[in-house]
This record gives C-alpha cells, structure tokens and sequence, in this order.
C-alpha cells in the first residue's frame, strides 16, 4: 500500500501511514523500507538515509535499499558515503544499472570526471538507445573541458530524443563559449519550450540574450525564472550582472548582496562585488577578498578570471596570464580566454604568440569575432583576404547586427585598409571602417552607461591649474617623501610611453612597471576626489605628516613589484600611465624629488592613432568632437605645467 501512494505522489500520506506502521511493528524492515523511499521522494535525505541504513544493517544483501541510500547520500551531498555504498550495491548485483548510472553521478559531482565518462560510456554501449546515459557523457565531457566532444554527445542525444532538455540546455551554453550565438539562442529557445518550469533553461536563455545585446529581453527571461524561484543565488547573480552592465552599480551591487544571503558560499556573487570595489580604484581592497577564495577553489573558473582582469588592469600582467593559464588548463576550449591570453601576448610584443592563439579560436569557430579582430589588428594589411571577406561579408548579411560586435568587425577592417597604403581606394575603406567603428563601440557603450562630458574635463583642467600656482610649490614644494625612486612618463595615449620605458627599462638600475593606477588612486584616495569648485578644500588636507605616509605606503607597493620582479640594484621605478599627465601636481607634492617625462608626439598623430584604437576603458576617444577636446585640454595642462615647473620635466 506505501509503495502504491508513493507511485501516485501521495508522499505525505505514504510517510505518515509509514510512521503509523511503526509505531505498532518497529521491526516491520518492509515499511521501513518504503518510509525511507518516500522520504527521499520528499527530499528530507536525512531521514531517508537514517530510515534506509536500518534496513540495510538487517538485510545486507538487499542490493536495492543500498541503492537508494546512495541516491540519498548523493542527493545530501555526501559523495565519499554515495560512492563507498554504491559500489556496495553493485558488487551485490552487478546488473543493477540505477545503481551503476547513480555511481557515475556521484564521481561526476566529486570532480572525478574521468571515472564517471568511463561509467557513463560503459552505460551507453550497454544502452545505445537510452539519451540519459549519451546526455551524460556530454555532462562528463563539458566537466573534462573536452567541449567539442560534449557537444558531439549531445548533438548525438538529440538525434535520438529531438526533444531531451538537458541536452538542449547545455549545448545552448556551449555555443555560447565558442561564440556561435545563434545556435545557442536556438537551442536555449527550445528548450523553454519543452520545460517551461525548467529555472535553468530561462537563465541560459537570458545568458544568451546578453550576449547578443538584447538586455531587455534577458531581464524578462531572468524574470521569468524569478517567478519559478525566487530564492536561487545564481539567478541573482545574472540579474545583478545586467546592471552591472548598464552601469547601474548600487542596484547590481543589491542583487549580488541578496545571492549572498541566499547562499553565503556563492563565490561568483562574491566575484561580482570584488570587481565594483576594484573599478573604484581600489584594485588592493578587492584583492584582499578574492585572493584568499583561491585557496578553497583554486579551480573556480569565474574566480580565476576575474582576478586576472583585476591584474590586468592593476598592471600586474604576470599575474594576470597566470589566472588566464590556469582556466586553458581547465577549460582549454573556452575561446574568450584564448583571445584575453592572445590580447596580454600582443601588448607584451609577443605578436606571434598571439597570432597562434587567434588561429586556435577560428579552428573552433571561424567566425569568431574577437579572434577575427585581434588577427586583424595583429596582422594588419597582411590578413589573409578570405577572412577579410569573410568579415565584410559578416556585416554586409546581417542587418540586425549588434553594436558590439559591427564595432570589433569595422575596427578590425579599418586597421587592414589602413595598412595597404597602396591607393585612394583603401584609405576611404579604412577612415570608413573606423567611422562606423566609433559609431558602433559609442552606441554600445552608451547603452552601458558611457559618458563623456567636455566641460566637467575642462573644470577639472582649471582647478588644476588654480591650485598648483607657482605660489602652491613654493609653500609645499618640499613636504613630500624624499624618494627619489618614482619615475614617471606621461603624455596623451598612443604618444610612445610604452617605448620610452622600454629604453629606460634597459639599464640595469631602472625597473619598467607598466601602467599602474598607483598616483591617481593615492590622489583620490587624499582628496577625495578633487573638489574641483573649491580646490581649497584639498589644500587644507596638506600636511609633511600625512604625505610621508602616503608616500611610504607607495614606496613599499613599489619595492614589492621591484621583489617580484627579482631585479637586483634597482633604484627608479618607471610608471607610463599616460593620464598621470593631469596629476604632475600631486607626483611632486607626493615625490618632490621625482622624475617626469613628458613623451611629446604631433597632437594629429596621437588623434589619428587614439581614433584607431579600440579603448577598452577610455569613452572620449570614439567620438570626435570629445577626441579633439581632450586634446586640447591635454595641451592646456601641459603647457600650464612646463610655465610653473620649467626644467623639472624632462
């Protein structure tokens, strides 16, 4: 009778007749049985394996109540126990394929992936028509990182089930990773359909709406999903991520606070607001948080890579190629990292190295943009003309092209006919390109909370100039650490800071450190923004006594990269950060005694050069009218600075 209402859902009712049982026969071993099934039917695990463990200390040869104890174990997470009492089942009854099939489930959730593909693929030649067993060898293979072979296991259930979910599910997710975003919205799409109710399939459909652009359609996606259940972490962690997107940074940061109260080991949520404090100029504080995650889950694919963009943006790329290394040993189909690795490569002047890698990401998709641009910019006139008419071809086809990816497309070409120099012909086709390049990457980005104002630049240039008068150095010209370590290179972008410090760096007391953030956070960190209506406000902060701790603390951040970089006899430390040109006031209140050169380039080449260039970060450079005025605003600062400190810049 138990049995005949758990069959009919009837679970409550099967527990309580179960208990009623007991109470009268509580060595009834046939109702403890059947208590501890429908307990596990109810998901209360603990008392399922409690009510199963009695059984089977009475009947150690009952092959199917192990079983079912190890579907509890598994379910409760206790994988080590599943395991050992499955393979108990099975040496029971070796034919006992629910066992065996849940055997191989626990190996795949203990990351023994190797041991469950083996399980699963003895099930399948076993069961050649059975999709759950061919879908799990897809799920062994996505683990593995062997993603091409996982979508072969699925694309092979699919032609047995055309309508088996899970395999829809994570195909979709897959050819989201290779870039194919038109398979994955299929596939994603289809699988709503079969399973509305399905959470999952609603977030990867949003998933993949945010990779074509499609914002407001991935909020309703992820509203849907919401509606299912609302207490899912992950789904959280999608929508704070959306906001993050438009630059809505209090909202997202609510939404990755409530996937924390969720549940307080979500290290993605986590990840998420590590990356706000970072894009606060405050890179240390995030790493504080992260850095120690790495010793719990040091394979946490999300965690790697948001603390190599941490790295890379705090200018440590070392760092950051090691996290990118660490997820291609993972995940070596994941072709975003590819690329990222090929991107740190190219700025390192490893053009080769990178080059390799873009080709790498086309063998799996040879219509992958980021590759297509990077070989583009790489390669310049010298792309191989197929995949410039493939790219051409690209736009050309696709009228609901998304801004994003027509501005990685347009740049890419614009740097191929840029190079040809050969007729007229090319240089329209490349000032075309660009053209629409800018227009699209501005269009994009302004979605996302891109802005750029030309008058709050100009008030700031003039508070600078109102507060580091002659009169300002002379009064405070010498209260600053006395360090003569700090060596700075400024200038407009794409001015050849990069290789001045390359001729710097040569000597063997001088340490090239790249672009760190190290002045601009210090000065905003001191004046807490720079009043720019009442610059008096930061004068009255100005003390001996707390400029030598600032610049103590600066001094052991660069003696820390001088350790690092296992140099010996280093005494300067070159910083190019171009945008410290602006803060040349504060670099010699800071350090009287350092060093500033100032790299000089014609103002029409850097705004050719700027306009040419893709900035990850910098929003006035697509736009015209902005590009000429930061220019000229540059030139304000600049000559500003040569008129009040004359020889001290170099």
């Amino acid at each position: 009778m138990m049995l005949e209402l758990i069959r009919e859902n009837r679970i409550a009712e099967a527990i309580a007749e179960g208990k009623k049982r007991l109470l009268k026969k509580p060595k009834d071993h046939d109702t403890r049985y059947a208590l501890g099934v429908a307990y596990l039917v109810a998901g209360d695990y603990k008392e399922a394996a409690k009510a199963l463990r009695k059984v089977l200390e009475k009947r150690p040869q009952d092959f199917k109540c192990a079983g079912n104890l190890g579907v509890a174990y598994l379910r409760a997470e206790k994988f080590d126990d599943a395991i050992k009492i499955l393979k108990k089942s099975l040496a029971i009854d070796p034919s006992y394929t629910d066992a065996e099939y849940n055997l191989a489930c626990a190996y795949l959730d203990k990351k023994q992936s190797e041991d469950a593909l083996s399980t699963f693929e003895t099930l399948s030649k076993k069961f050649p028509e059975n999709p759950n067993y061919l879908c799990s060898i897809g799920d062994a293979c996505r683990e593995m990182g062997l993603w091409q072979r996982a979508i072969e296991a699925y694309q092979e259930t699919l032609e047995i089930d055309g309508n088996f979910v899970r395999a829809h599910l994570n195909l979709g997710a897959l050819f989201l990773h290779f870039g194919e975003l038109d398979k994955a919205r299929d596939h994603c799409e289809k699988a709503v359909t079969l399973n509305a109710q399905e959470v999952k399939a609603h977030k990867n459909l949003g998933d993949c709406y945010v990779q074509l652009e499609m914002l407001d359609e991935a909020m309703e996606s992820y509203a849907d999903a919401f509606e299912i259940k609302d207490d899912s972490s992950d789904l959280c962690v999608a929508i704070g991520k959306v906001w993050q997107e438009v630059g809505d940074v209090q909202e997202a940061s609510t939404w990755f606070d409530k996937a924390i109260s969720h549940d307080e080991n979500n290290t993605e949520a986590k990840c998420c607001l590590g990356k706000i404090i970072s894009d606060s100029a405050t890179p240390d504080a995030a790493l504080e948080i992260l850095q120690p995650l790495l010793t719990d889950e040091p394979d946490h694919i999300e965690l790697n890579l948001t603390l190599s963009d941490i790295y890379w943006e705090d200018g440590d790329a070392d760092a950051a190629m090691e996290r990118l290394k660490h997820v291609q040993e993972l995940q070596p189909n994941r072709l975003n990292v590819l690329t990222k690795i090929a991107s740190i490569l190219n700025s390192s002047g490893d053009t080769d190295g990178a080059i390799a890698l873009y080709h790498e990401s086309l063998r799996y998709n040879s219509r992958f943009v980021p590759a297509l641009n990077g070989l583009a910019t790489s390669q310049k006139g010298k792309l191989d003309l197929a995949q410039v008419e493939m790219m051409e071809s690209m736009l050309h086809n696709n009228d609901d092209m998304k801004s994003g990816i027509a501005s990685s497309l347009h740049s890419g070409l614009a740097y191929y006919y840029d190079a040809q120099k050969q007729d007229e012909t090319s240089a329209e086709k490349a000032a075309y390109h660009m053209l629409k390049a800018n227009d699209a990457q501005w269009e994009y980005r302004s979605k996302r909370d891109w802005d750029y104002e030309n008058s709050k630049q100009e008030e700031y240039i003039s508070a600078l100039i109102n507060t580091f008068t002659p009169e300002y150095f002379q009064q405070n010209g010498q209260l600053g650490h006395p360090s003569v370590m700090p060596v700075f290179i400024v200038a407009m972008p794409r001015s050849g800071t990069t290789l001045t410090e390359q001729i710097l760096a040569r000597h063997s007391k001088i340490l090239g450190v790249g672009e760190r953030p190290f002045a601009s956070q210090s000065f905003h960190a001191f004046s807490q923004g720079f009043d720019t209506q009442d610059p008096d406000k930061y004068l009255q902060r100005l003390s001996s006594e707390n400029l030598q701790i600032i610049g103590e603390q600066y001094i052991l951040r660069l003696q820390g990269l001088i350790e690092k970089a296992a140099k010996e006899g280093v005494t300067h430390v070159v910083d190019k950060m171009p945008d410290n040109y602006s803060l040349v006031g504060w670099i010699l209140t800071l350090f009287p005694n350092a060093k500033i050169i100032h790299a000089g380039r014609d103002s029409r080449d850097v705004a050719l050069s700027c306009w040419l260039t893709q900035f990850g970060s910098i929003p006035w450079a697509s736009n015209a009218e902005h590009l000429v005025h930061r220019i000229e605003q540059y030139q304000r600062i600049m000559g500003h600075w040569s008129e009040v400190l004359g020889d001290r810049m170099y």
